[in-house]
């Protein structure tokens, strides 16, 4: 009886995932730019705190500018494709990162279990009352999560990051990857070298990314707890 009680509360615990709906889904904001912070829960909350304002005055700078260039390389053959690495990086511009850390307003911050976070924005923008409420992650996958949504005048880019030992990596990765791909589906040039055998047949693949992106905005997160999966949404303006 002791250990299925001990068994039930870690399964309660591990499916129970409680964020902000400002967290959840951003785009609901309707305010400017917003960015958000993630950081690991220190002995201090202090220093979480700090963390996570850090994280976020550079996640801001990002979304309103950054430029990401480098290259991604696939082998494949008969049984797959298979990813061998990248070089891809991300520039900003140190001035406006450091004007953004000068002048940002924090509007929410969110201590969870595992997980601090901090949402700021570079105006006098305010949360609505509707948006402070927490809620659990949905067990199943939204539809964007599914299908990139079409049309409205954005281009659509989403980054998915496995569970790592701290939250906060996990996030920070996901939002990293959605940046990526949102490059990759504005600019993207495929060298494709060929080679075959008797055997069976090859193809090495690299993607070379060259893009500047401006104003890019996070419009929905949502883990999937059950695969141990971040997903991170995001979109720019399709001039």
């Amino acid at each position: 009886m002791k250990f299925f009680i001990i068994f039930f509360a870690s399964t309660v615990s591990c499916f129970a995932q409680t964020y902000p709906r400002w967290f959840l889904d951003p785009v609901g904001l309707n305010c400017g730019l917003t960015a958000c912070g993630y950081a690991q829960n220190y002995f201090q909350k202090g220093s979480s705190d700090s963390a996570a304002f850090l994280e976020a005055c550079e996640n801001l700078t990002r979304q309103h500018y950054v430029k990401i260039e480098g290259g991604e390389a696939y082998w494949a053959t008969e049984s797959g494709v298979y990813w061998m690495g990248n070089n891809l990086r991300e520039t900003i511009d140190s001035s406006s990162l450091r004007n953004i850390m000068a002048h940002a307003k924090k509007l929410c911050g969110y201590s969870g279990k595992n997980v601090t976070l901090a949402l700021i924005a570079d105006d006098s923008s305010a949360v609505p009352d509707s948006m402070l409420s927490n809620f659990e992650c949905s067990r199943e996958a939204p539809a964007w999560a599914e299908s990139l949504p079409q049309g409205s005048g954005y281009v659509y880019a989403i980054g998915i990051a496995p569970q790592f030992f701290y939250e906060s990596s996990s996030w920070e990765s996901a939002e990293k990857k959605a940046r990526f791909n949102l490059a990759r589906s504005i600019k993207v040039t495929v060298q494709s070298l060929q080679k075959s055998n008797h055997a069976s047949g090859q193809d090495i693949r690299n993607e070379e990314v060259s893009a500047e992106l401006v104003n890019v905005e996070v419009v929905h997160r949502w883990r999937d707890v059950s695969r141990g999966l971040y997903y991170v949404l995001v979109r720019m303006r399709n001039w």
